[in-house]
């Protein structure tokens, strides 16, 4: 059993497939007002497809720094890309965007992963991304 857990609820390895992993990364309780992202609107394919396009030489994912080994495993991650692709009806900017995180990874005697906690400011990426002028386009 997998669990993946982002300071909220967590969620099995088969929700976190199902909902696809931008979304169970984005998922929020903002008031709808406040959402700048909305999962429970978005599918494994939109979600993905919306970052493939604002990102288009990826969204790399790295280890920073580990603090603890196995089995509890707590670690600083960074993920980063250039914003050269449209955004949702947001022009690019060509600037890197970025945000850190810290995450726990617990794993079994075999070393597979049994549960994952992330914990990052999702405000941090989305603000890079949200800093594109509007266009008239609407991109999926």
């Amino acid at each position: 059993m997998f669990d993946l857990v982002i300071g909220r609820e967590g969620l099995t390895a088969e929700e976190t497939l199902r909902l696809g992993s931008y979304n169970a990364l984005m998922k929020n309780s903002l008031p709808e007002e406040y959402k700048y992202y909305k999962a429970e609107e978005e599918t494994f394919e939109s979600s993905h497809e919306a970052f493939r396009s604002a990102f288009p030489r990826g969204f790399a994912w790295e280890v920073i720094k580990v603090y603890s080994g196995p089995p509890d495993i707590a670690y600083k991650f960074r993920h980063w890309g250039f914003f050269e692709g449209p955004y949702k009806g947001h022009a690019p900017t060509g600037n890197m965007v970025e945000f850190y995180g810290f995450g726990t990874l617990k794993v079994d005697n075999l070393m597979k992963a049994e549960e994952v906690e992330i914990y990052y400011d999702p405000a941090e990426m989305m603000g890079g991304l949200l800093a594109g002028k509007k266009t008239s386009h609407i991109y999926v």
